[in-house]
């Protein structure tokens, strides 16, 4: 039994005997008509079993062999040969259920999940907060689309599903002030000052020791039973309250009183007079692409220092051991005495004075 499937070859049968049976097919071509499209199949689902056990699958990439092949024969068929000669279970499109936002058309005479090409409303009892997909939407990677379908297609299309959802309905806004989340969520505002609606936790649980393991203190000098209470505190209030260090709050505490947890590193936070906060400043690349879409692209810090992204922020902050955060998204204003780009080619600054 093989599976036809794009996805990377799994680690072929350790054991010396024959197979025969299911396979997961990575290509396909037209037979005769009214015949299963053969093709080539490299994931080995299972063996010694009949062409109609195989086949009662449900998946549209089943196929199967009848070959006899040892395991050398496998490993050579798959690693140097394109894959085991197989047969796929279905011809057709009855019978193939496709996740959602894809449907299954007829590709090179075998069944296969493709991206809607057109957008329709939504299924009856899957429908949006206002009852239609029509209208701006916002998307959770900070772009507007024309309405819920084009984001789902895109997101199907760059397989972003799960990923890439709808935010909340209109234009992309830069504060909560004019959004209107779905009933059950607060529109919060996260690291780079965009707004998001997420759903606020109602009750965190209740720890055996009593939780005091669990005690962090915040940057707004409150002490919370832990991480998760903190997350709801934040969620209700609507912002962001990050977390300083683990263990009560201390009145005038450096970095030298506070431990940091292992990967994290103590910086000063020139906002609240010196006072410590631990960061993560463990080594990781800071991929444009993916910061851009993640988080809105290029930031403007408090210390007045436009970065191409939150990440490249962050490392900055790190390296200089002082706290920086997002003072507003994009450049900062050219009205500043020096404007500043940081995270770009291999970390060189570029400045310009202003006027020249």
């Amino acid at each position: 039994m093989v599976s036809r499937s794009s996805s990377a070859m799994s680690a072929a049968s350790a054991n010396s005997h024959q197979h025969g049976g299911p396979f997961s097919m990575t290509s396909s071509s037209t037979s005769s008509k009214g015949e299963a499209p053969y093709g080539r199949c490299t994931e080995l689902l299972q063996e010694r079993v009949s062409r109609e056990q195989c086949c009662a699958s449900p998946s549209h990439t089943t196929a199967y062999s009848d070959e006899e092949l040892d395991s050398g024969t496998l490993f050579f068929w798959r690693v140097l040969g394109g894959g085991v000669r197989c047969m796929s279970c279905k011809n057709s499109c009855t019978g193939v259920v496709c996740p959602a936002d894809r449907k299954c058309s007829m590709r090179a005479g075998a069944p296969k999940c493709v991206c809607t090409s057109k957008c329709e409303r939504s299924p009856k009892g899957h429908r949006g907060r206002r009852g239609s997909s029509k209208g701006p939407v916002c998307g959770t990677d900070g772009r507007t689309y024309r309405d819920a379908c084009r984001l789902r297609k895109n997101a199907c299309r760059k397989r972003k599903q799960g990923r890439l959802e709808v935010a909340y309905e209109g234009h992309c806004q830069q504060s909560c002030s004019r959004i209107q989340c779905p009933m059950g969520k607060h529109c919060l505002l996260d690291q780079n000052l965009r707004p998001h609606c997420a759903a606020c936790l109602r009750r965190c649980p209740n720890f055996p020791d009593g939780g005091t393991k669990r005690v962090v203190c915040a940057v707004d000098g409150k002490t919370y039973p832990s991480a998760c209470h903190l997350r709801s505190a934040a969620c209700t209030a609507g912002r962001a309250i990050p977390i300083v260090y683990r263990g009560p709050c201390k009145a005038n505490a450096t970095c030298s009183t506070i431990r940091c947890r292992p990967g994290e590193r103590c910086l000063r936070d020139p906002t609240r007079a010196g006072a410590p906060r631990c960061a993560q400043c463990t080594p990781a690349a800071c991929r444009a692409r993916h910061w851009r879409g993640l988080a809105g692209g290029t930031v403007c810090g408090t210390d007045r220092i436009t970065y191409a992204s939150w990440c490249h922020m962050q490392q900055a902050a790190c390296r200089k051991g002082v706290v920086v955060e997002t003072r507003h998204v994009g450049q900062c204003a050219p009205s500043l005495t020096k404007k500043k780009m940081a995270g770009k080619g291999r970390g060189k600054h570029e400045e310009e004075s202003n006027g020249t």
